[in-house]
């Protein structure tokens, strides 16, 4: 790995080029993305399929049609908070082991664990009776540290490699997937309800379900394995590569001679005010790495736990880490609200009213999915392709302004709606719509890892701000069961207009990130923090 020549053109990967068109992909470029989108697609899939299932498991276990547990609604809510719960745990947990030991090191574990977890919901005997609810909830904690562990080390991966032009275009393009796993998977739970139809509906064997929302969240398991393949054969990123050569050789630091990072003037001399101990970040004297490599990968990976507490030690990186953290968790505080508990809000609504098993069980799957293609995939594709032309912020605050009129409406016009099915369908729609061309989109893009924290902290700065949005999501889980059990959904609909408001000032704490170079501006501080200036 050269660490000690000039930046050079010749030291990306195909991947990585400034020259490319904005939307002409190379094949290294489809590969990347093939990759990491699927990892998405599994996550969305395992993330959502819980609406329904938990629908299939009340009536099989309690013999209740309801989307919250009989007698229970907190026990269902802490079943759908499980994913989440453990998504705090992996966010964290591998974006910052992907900042410390490199991606390549990492990539791949996180899909072995929701693999792994996934085989080991869907085995539960279901002689434990309402036992099973536990069981479930348990491994879908230990699937939601392999799904949280996805959210930073796949938008690390993609926006690693990405040229400046479309690095919002390539991330977005990875997370629209989740969309496609919401509408995938609700396209699965039909059709097995369709396969079973004879049994469950004719001649009343009902214990057919038992198999429906098994095959439903295991078959999933397929793109997993080979999802976990691909991902141990990435190579690193040259980006990654010269922030691992920095924590080697900190006097690449002043060079300016980074792999990955080209400055628009590479030399610097020394201000006559730097202090000859400022030649490196920590203070202390920077030397060269020893051979055989051993003590100096040690001082490279204390230097790589040292980097996020110093670099948000400063009062201008440390307010946009507000400003994502807190955006992204009132955000899924409304977003997963309404998406995890979409079968309750469509049960209270009227739209899913029959008092047959199949037949409800098959209205709630096709209203998931009128949802998932009417709101969620266009929403998602919108943002793609306007995200370098309206900018992340614009998009963010225009998002949750519709989301805030859209739950006005509902909430003041719910008893109209209850008899208008016409009605909620649109509000739905649209509000997903505004959800993906929105704040949901944009908080993943933006400045967890579109333009913000510089290659070194993105790993972590990605895995704090997402682990932050999950909190907000199991707050939403557990709480809008027994909210709308005990206050009813339309004051519910009322308290997420509120939140969507409360969002907006954080927004204003996140400086637009189109068009801007982290590793370029971080250099430029850490060169200015040792004393060197760049030459006239």
């Amino acid at each position: 790995m050269p660490t000690s020549d000039a930046f050079d053109d010749s030291h990306l990967s195909a991947v990585e080029r400034e020259n490319q068109s904005r939307w002409k992909l190379t094949w290294p470029e489809a590969k990347l993305l093939g990759i990491a989108s699927t990892g998405f697609f599994i996550d969305a899939y395992d993330l959502f399929n819980i609406n329904l299932v938990v629908v299939v498991l009340n009536y099989v276990i309690n013999g209740k049609l309801s989307g919250t547990i009989a007698n229970a609604p907190l026990q269902g809510g802490v079943l759908k908070a499980a994913a989440n719960i453990g998504c705090v745990i992996g966010q964290i947990g591998f974006g910052l082991a992907g900042d410390v030991f490199g991606r390549k090191n990492v990539y791949g574990y996180e899909m072995i664990v929701t693999t792994v977890a996934t085989v080991l919901v869907i085995a539960g005997p279901l002689s434990l009776g309402d036992k099973l609810f536990t069981w479930v909830t348990v491994w879908r904690i230990i699937l939601g540290i392999g799904i949280g562990g996805d959210y930073p080390m796949s938008a690390s991966v993609v926006a690693d490699r990405a040229n400046l032009r479309r690095r919002g275009t390539m991330v977005t393009f990875i997370f629209a997937m989740q969309g496609w796993g919401a509408f995938i998977g609700g396209i699965v739970f039909i059709v097995l309800l369709a396969i079973y139809k004879k049994g469950i509906e004719h001649h009343h064997h009902v214990g057919q379900l038992n198999s429906v929302w098994r095959i439903y969240t295991g078959i999933i398991i397929v793109p997993a394995i080979i999802t976990i393949i691909q991902r141990r054969m990435m190579t690193e990123s040259s980006r990654m590569k010269g922030v691992q050569a920095m924590r080697e050789d900190p006097n690449l630091i002043a060079k300016g001679q980074v792999m990955g990072v080209k400055l628009e003037n590479n030399n610097v001399e020394k201000t006559e005010k730097a202090d000859p101990s400022e030649s490196s970040v920590d203070g202390r004297e920077a030397e060269a790495p020893e051979s055989g490599g051993v003590v100096a990968t040690r001082a490279a990976k204390a230097a790589a736990w040292r980097d996020a507490r110093e670099y948000f030690s400063e009062w201008r990186h440390l307010k946009i880490l507000i400003g994502t953290t807190m955006s992204w968790f009132l955000l899924d505080i409304i977003f997963y609200g309404i998406s995890l508990n979409q079968s309750i809000f469509i049960g209270a609504l009227g739209l899913a009213n029959s008092k047959d098993p199949w037949e409800y069980l098959w209205q709630q799957g096709v209203a998931n999915i009128i949802i998932a293609i009417g709101g969620f995939l266009p929403g998602y594709y919108f943002t793609l392709f306007t995200i370098e032309y309206l900018g992340r912020k614009k998009i963010q605050m225009m998002g949750l302004i519709m989301n805030a009129i859209i739950f006005a409406v509902m909430a003041g016009k719910y008893n109209t709606l209850k008899t208008h099915s016409s009605g909620l369908i649109a509000c739905f729609i649209f509000l997903q719509f505004f959800f993906n061309f929105g704040a949901n989109a944009t908080t993943f893009v933006s400045a967890p890892c579109g333009g913000v924290p510089p290659t070194r902290v993105r790993g972590f700065s990605h895995g704090i701000s997402a682990a932050s949005g999950k909190c907000g999501a199991i707050i939403a889980s557990l709480a809008v069961s027994i909210m709308s059990t005990n206050v009813g959904p339309q004051n519910v609909l009322w308290l997420f207009c509120g939140i969507a408001i409360i969002a907006i000032p954080f927004t204003l704490l996140i400086p637009e990130t189109k068009d801007r170079d982290a590793d370029v501006i971080d250099l430029e501080e850490r060169q200015a923090a040792m004393g060197y200036k760049s030459k006239i």
